[in-house]
């Protein structure tokens, strides 16, 4: 008798606990160190179970990848087709972008620093085909911002530079704190609200343009 297949629901929530464990553990263990073997335990699960879903490590990471960028997209493409002036469009997206990456911190701290490392393991070049399709779901999500960087350029309201040289540091500003942010146990809502605002009110200072300053008259 075959075994029975999981239902797509069942597959999907599956897929997503192994994505979340194995996104914990490349962000405690690194990648190298990060077995399949771990995969399970931290599931309570058998290996098979995860080989059931994805074939290899490698396939795993970069569903994390593909999920990461889904998210975000999600939450941030609304907003950019919106009828927002560019200034309140952007603050929005910026927002958006920086409430997913603490409220899906694992999943999207492998994102934001997985790739770099990895694009420097020695094994990065026979997965050639993903990293170029990963660089592609990033640059049409930057694009995203600069187009609205672009367009609050062209109005006065954000400095005149290129907007993918702007993007670059606007986005820095806001990823770094997959670096340094630690949730803690009784952090409530208000508490990330309040680093969403700070960070992205930084950010955005760092783009707007400085208003004219008339001589005083004596």
């Amino acid at each position: 008798m075959s075994r029975a297949q999981p239902t797509t629901d069942a597959a999907t929530a599956a897929r997503e606990e192994i994505l979340q464990a194995a996104a914990e553990l490349f962000t405690d263990l690194g990648y190298a160190l990060t077995s399949i073997d771990a995969i399970a335990e931290r599931l309570g699960a058998t290996k098979g179970r995860v080989y059931y879903y994805f074939k290899s490590k490698a396939d795993i990471f970069f569903d994390i990848q593909r999920a990461a960028m889904a998210r975000l997209m999600a939450e941030v493409e609304p907003i950019a087709r919106s009828t927002l002036g560019p200034a309140d469009k952007l603050r929005g997206m910026a927002e958006a972008h920086l409430g997913m990456l603490l409220a899906d911190l694992p999943i999207q701290k492998v994102s934001v620093q997985g790739l770099e490392r990895y694009l420097f393991h020695s094994s990065g070049y026979r997965y050639v085909n993903e990293l170029r399709e990963i660089n592609q779901l990033r640059d049409t999500y930057e694009q995203i911002f600069a187009e609205v960087i672009d367009q609050g350029a062209r109005e006065g309201v954000f400095s005149d530079m290129p907007p993918r040289l702007l993007t670059k540091p606007f986005f820095g500003a806001l990823n770094w704190v997959t670096v340094w942010y630690r949730p803690r146990k009784l952090q409530d809502a208000q508490s990330n609200r309040m680093i969403v605002e700070t960070l992205v009110s930084f950010a955005m200072q760092g783009i707007q343009k400085e208003p004219d300053h008339e001589p005083k008259s004596g």
